[in-house]
């Protein structure tokens, strides 16, 4: 009997912490595209894989189909808004996902972007040029000068694993700590030092607001036009959760014409970005490449947990962290 196939789709992976052990027992293949691959290109890599090793690629059942080995898609990190879920139950394959695995790398992301926009760290940077030296425009008198966390207001939208690490992070800066999370109870926001808000009261208040919450209908563009207008117009917003939350073109709009001072986005609403995106042409936005979760200690904690997990369902078993524990019913001999 050969070897289980597995297909490492990610990107930006070389596999480099899978154990020896696992790299002899499967055949492993990576993305040769280095991109997130299309369905189209999804469906052809595919075709003999009986695990999969999840990115930003979309999995509908067209995909199913084609996998007709398919027994589990390990999604590498948290969301899982590209995996139909229900649709993966019937075929009897296994979506995963990893909470809180990458908590502490994204929650340590979105804090660094909360201070390169409050100290003004990217535009200073650029302007450190021995032939011109603009120290007077970050000076009292000049309105890119940045300011202190603290004492300031947090806004938190979704106190799950990695909000609630950046409250702890940003507690520390005796920051006044506000979150909108309709599923979490008072009492543990209490012992996390958080006052739970309505999410108007949240954008009035806050200096900094940061989102940290799923995207699903609930969440898709809950901060447009009617919610930027409500922030303070020295506030600052970062997104490091996915990009849909936020209403691009109002984002735009709202950093152009000084509605909020700035913004600092890990993620976007179409990834890769068309490089007409007009965000790229602003002094006030930040903008990284969905890499807040990026880092060797968060690697090596996913590929031991993919490791994990693809075992368990390659052995018939459920896996630890199964989304769909059902698909079992359906599974593939």
């Amino acid at each position: 009997m050969g070897k289980s196939v597995v297909l490492n789709a990610l990107p930006h992976s070389s596999g480099k912490y899978y154990s020896e052990q696992f790299r002899r027992d499967h055949e492993i293949r990576f993305n040769h595209y280095k991109a997130t691959m299309t369905k189209d290109q999804l469906i052809k890599e595919i075709k003999d894989v009986d695990a999969v090793v999840a990115a930003g690629e979309p999995y509908t059942m067209e995909v199913y189909e084609a996998a007709k080995k398919l027994k589990i898609i390990a999604r590498y990190g948290v969301g899982y808004d590209r995996v139909d879920i229900p649709e993966a139950t019937k075929y009897g394959i296994f979506v995963t996902n990893q909470p809180g695995v990458n908590s502490e790398t994204v929650a340590e992301h979105a804090v660094a972007l909360i201070f390169a926009l409050a100290r003004g760290l990217v535009g200073s940077v650029k302007s450190t040029i021995p032939e011109t030296w603009e120290k007077i425009q970050y000076t009292y008198y000049s309105d890119k000068v940045g300011f202190e966390l603290y004492g300031k207001n947090l806004g938190i939208i979704g106190l799950g694993s990695i909000g609630s690490k950046v409250a702890k992070i940003c507690s520390s800066l005796n920051m006044k700590v506000f979150a909108f999370d309709p599923y979490v109870r008072e009492e543990n926001a209490m012992q996390l030092g958080v006052k739970l808000a309505s999410l108007e009261e949240l954008l009035k208040e806050s200096d900094v607001v940061t989102i940290h919450t799923p995207l699903n209908n609930d969440t898709r563009h809950l901060i447009g036009e009617k919610q930027l207008k409500m922030m303070k117009k020295t506030a600052i917003l970062v997104n490091a959760a996915r990009g849909p939350i936020i209403d691009e073109k109002a984002l735009y709009v709202a950093l152009k014409e000084k509605w909020i001072a700035a913004a600092g986005l890990d993620v976007l609403e179409m990834e890769p970005p068309e490089r007409s995106n007009p965000l790229f042409e602003l002094n006030n936005a930040i903008i990284t490449p969905h890499l807040a979760g990026s880092s060797s200690d968060n690697f090596m904690r996913s590929d031991a947990l993919t490791e994990e997990q693809i075992k368990q369902a390659l052995r018939g078993e459920v896996p630890k962290f199964a989304l769909n524990p059902g698909a079992i019913k359906n599974r593939k001999k």
